[in-house]
């Protein structure tokens, strides 16, 4: 089989918080969020499709993919899916292993086990060697409101709809604490802060957020890639740590959980350098003795892809549903809705479902 072409696809998405009061920040301030996918073609006639992350690198991403990964992969045979990726990341190390690099190898390397999975004939979990069936719990994982009025509406929201763990994405205490009032204490809170304070500044927040039970504070220092620091506040504090959606390659990963930084590691299956790199940090957690709970704010491939990796896990953690409404799905909206509080699966060949090209035109970014 061979790879006879690479499209890539721009779209951006209208969606909704559930509210009407915006932010005051700049935290990822926008009405639509972007999307970059990609479809491989055979000569055989299989298809696969990616997606790399794209939130307000879209364009960047796109022309990665088209000038520096296209021309490399024609001709290639696309089952050759973990030496692609060896080369790609062999050949492209001069333009960096962290970003809009690896971002755009996460989305070929998605497509190309789609296309492996179906050329198997077989459920990519099955390929990822799971035979499915295992219950993957879901949490919902809130916009950034600023809001306490906001926060509170929305959690009373997630919570009727049957969330038993919520993830915040707040950086002050009333917020905080409006959560936990409003959610009493039989819901699990998280707090993803998005790399805000130096190290004395997340202790003091650390230690004021203490009361509030939370399951895990995210991303609490500035940089992420201070894991000496992030080490430090771990041992100094009572609240986990959470860390890993801006991590790249299980290199960075294995620094991590040599510095004992983190109780949860969150790798991106669209950042990291898509399932062949994925699988390698979920194989190192497991010899560390640290739990994986994937990072999947997406409504593409990407998000199917931590699906079935999670079916693959021997224990998947908590996945993550970005709270927000969109336009339009390229999937079927309960793709993305939790039944009784756990994602499904589809158990059709690949990664289950292909998005649908209607909205791809609807909403591609000419």
């Amino acid at each position: 089989m061979k790879i006879t072409d690479i499209q890539v696809f721009e779209l951006t998405i209208p969606f909704s918080r559930g509210v009407n009061k915006k932010p005051p920040s700049n935290f990822l301030k926008a009405d639509a969020l972007d999307f970059c996918l990609v479809k491989i073609e055979t000569d055989q006639g299989i298809i696969g499709w990616g997606d790399a992350f794209a939130y307000h690198c879209r364009r960047p991403v796109a022309e990665a993919i088209n000038h520096m990964i296209k021309p490399h992969l024609i001709g290639k045979n696309p089952l050759n899916v973990q030496q692609i990726n060896f080369e790609l990341q062999k050949t492209l190390h001069l333009f960096g292993r962290y970003g809009i690099t690896i971002f755009a190898i996460s989305a070929i390397d998605i497509a190309l086990w789609d296309i492996l999975a179906k050329f198997s004939n077989l459920p990519l979990y099955n390929i990822l060697g799971s035979s499915g069936g295992k219950k993957m719990e879901a949490y919902a994982s809130l916009w950034r409101y600023e809001d306490v009025d906001a926060v509170k509406d929305r959690c009373k929201h997630a919570k009727n709809l049957g969330y038993k763990h919520i993830k915040l994405h707040e950086t002050h205490t009333s917020e905080v604490e409006a959560a936990r009032n409003t959610l009493g204490n039989d819901i699990s809170i998280m707090v993803d802060t998005n790399c805000p304070w130096t190290k004395d500044k997340a202790r003091q927040m650390l230690n004021d957020w203490e009361d509030y039970n939370l399951y895990w504070v995210e991303e609490p220092i500035n940089p992420p890639e201070d894991f000496e620091s992030l080490s430090n506040l771990r041992s100094e504090s009572l609240i986990p740590i959470a860390a890993g959606e801006n991590a790249c390659t299980s290199f960075e990963f294995k620094k991590m959980f040599d510095a004992e930084a983190v109780d949860y590691a969150q790798p991106s299956v669209t950042k990291v350098g898509g399932i062949t790199e994925f699988k390698k940090i979920s194989s190192l957690a497991d010899n560390y003795g640290v739990q994986v709970m994937p990072h999947s704010p997406y409504f593409g491939p990407g998000f199917l892809a931590t699906l079935h990796l999670a079916q693959s896990m021997p224990n998947p953690g908590l996945l993550e549903r970005f709270f927000i409404d969109f336009e339009a799905y390229l999937y079927p909206e309960k793709t993305f809705n939790p039944k009784d509080g756990f994602f499904e699966i589809s158990d059709q060949i690949g990664l289950g479902l292909d998005p649908d090209i209607d909205v791809i035109k609807d909403y591609r970014i000419k």
